[in-house]
């Protein structure tokens, strides 16, 4: 339900789009740098990716627009000596503003951007490690902050922080001396994010 939500919010901002917009379409790559898990120990994190298809809609108001990405992203951790891939399916939308620069304008064009993130698990979301049970949430939802240049009209860089709004996995073991009781910590990670994209 959540994830159909999310798919047709992002289609009615762009339907709402008056038809005089200017819609740009492109690929999209990246490096994503997550954050240890709060509270979580013998936890590390390495670096993961993502790529899929962007688009860009520039607004009657001079400046402002709208993006909606879907990624496709792939985080590995280390966990207890266990390894641990994430895989999940990202729906970025970001409220956008980009600064004219007179003369240069052509070849640079700095922006800012915000906007809200859906992800949902699809991969493995449950680990039996050395010593407990460690398992993910199916979706989560994280706020997007940052901004970027982009160069030549074509070549987007955007660099932004994604801050979790909620848990984002779980982890238990047993206590030392019984049978039945398990420790169980939840926790929260956020991370940068790096990326490139090429506008058609």
């Amino acid at each position: 339900m959540k994830k159909s939500f999310a798919i047709l919010l992002a289609l009615c901002l762009f339907a709402a789009v008056p038809a005089a917009a200017q819609i740009d379409w492109g690929i999209k790559a990246g490096v994503n740098m997550a954050e240890k898990p709060s509270g979580m120990k013998d936890f590390k994190n390495k670096t993961g990716w993502f790529v899929g298809p962007t688009a860009k809609v520039m607004l009657p108001i001079v400046g402002l627009g709208l993006e909606a990405n879907l990624l496709y992203t792939c985080t590995e951790s280390e966990m207890t000596g266990n390894n641990i891939t994430k895989q999940t399916l990202d729906v970025p939308v970001f409220l956008r503003y980009e600064f004219s620069l007179p003369v240069v304008n052509q070849l640079i064009e700095p922006f800012i951007a915000a906007g809200p993130q859906w992800s949902w698990n699809i991969g493995n979301k449950e680990f039996s490690l050395s010593y407990g049970d460690y398992k993910m949430k199916e979706s989560t939802l994280s706020l997007n902050l940052g901004g970027g240049v982009i160069l030549f009209d074509h070549l987007q860089v955007h660099a932004n922080y994604n801050i979790a709004l909620g848990n984002t996995s779980n982890y238990s073991e047993p206590m030392v001396g019984a049978v039945d009781y398990l420790f169980s910590k939840k926790s929260k990670a956020n991370s940068w994010q790096f990326s490139v994209a090429y506008m058609f």
